[in-house]
């Protein structure tokens, strides 16, 4: 992991990545996404009494769908773009159990057991010390509280894959730091003191055209091209474990591996 004055600029890097993007985040990147919510909605075993933390909250599309099932939501995320589009989202439907700030994932601002949930969807793979957010998101759960967590990842067998993803996903956006396999995320929480009970996959990913998703992250027209050249020549093993297609259109589209993980304070 990087030293504090190495993680400096990877940290603006990602605020600014998301203020810029906040307004991006609209109806179609969550379809993208739709099957992680429903999987956290689904093992994180909410109650109506419970206080809910979503880490990387973004424009708030996890917080305010927990809202309806528990008895508080915190979001926090470091972009204040995107915080400001989550309280505009709450604002509008009505939504008066949610409330959104600022919090890094690595410091949480938070009491020890403050909650009884901690969530965190498509989003770690942004972090720039996983460990000190796992320890963070232990720290802050109650005894017998759950985590539930989805994030983007990579096989835990096919490093030239693996190293391919994190590549390409750095070329369209810098604040990507980089996708963990599942035996990897079953280590960081234990590391971290919880007891993992579920990992694996959260559902089977959706078909991504790579004309979107370079669209999404603001890209250059010359980063833009060298993400277009890496999928052009990605490895044989990417290009199997992704999806990777170029259609009679000439648009290429792509499937994202995605780890799904539940686990529980002791």
């Amino acid at each position: 992991m990087s030293t504090n004055s190495e993680a400096a600029a990877p940290a603006r890097s990602a605020k600014e990545q998301f203020d810029k993007q906040a307004a991006h985040y609209n109806a179609q990147w969550n379809t993208w996404s739709a099957e992680t919510l429903d999987w956290l909605l689904a093992n994180s075993g909410h109650r109506p009494t419970d206080r809910v933390l979503d880490v990387a909250t973004g424009t708030g599309f996890t917080a305010l769908a927990f809202a309806p099932h528990v008895a508080e939501v915190v979001g926090g995320d470091v972009s204040t773009g995107m915080l400001e589009q989550a309280r505009k989202q709450a604002e509008e439907r009505g939504v008066t159990n949610a409330t959104f700030q600022e919090a890094p994932a690595e410091a949480l601002p938070y009491p020890d057991a403050a909650f009884d949930i901690v969530v965190s969807r498509i989003a770690p793979h942004h972090f720039l010390n996983i460990q000190k957010f796992a320890s963070e998101a232990a720290r802050v759960l109650k005894s017998g509280g759950r985590l539930a967590l989805v994030d983007t990842s990579v096989p835990d067998d096919d490093w030239e894959a693996a190293d391919w993803q994190n590549a390409v996903e750095v070329l369209r956006d810098p604040s990507h730091v980089r996708n963990y396999t599942p035996r990897e995320w079953r280590k960081i929480w234990e590391d971290a003191g919880l007891t993992v009970e579920t990992i694996g996959d959260a559902g089977g990913g959706i078909t991504i055209p790579l004309s979107d998703w370079i669209f999404k992250a603001g890209c250059t027209p010359d980063q833009a091209q060298q993400v277009r050249d890496q999928f052009a020549n990605a490895p044989e093993s990417a290009k199997a474990i992704y999806n990777i297609v170029t259609q009679p259109d000439g648009e290429t589209v792509f499937t994202w591996r995605r780890v799904a993980v539940r686990a529980v304070k002791p």
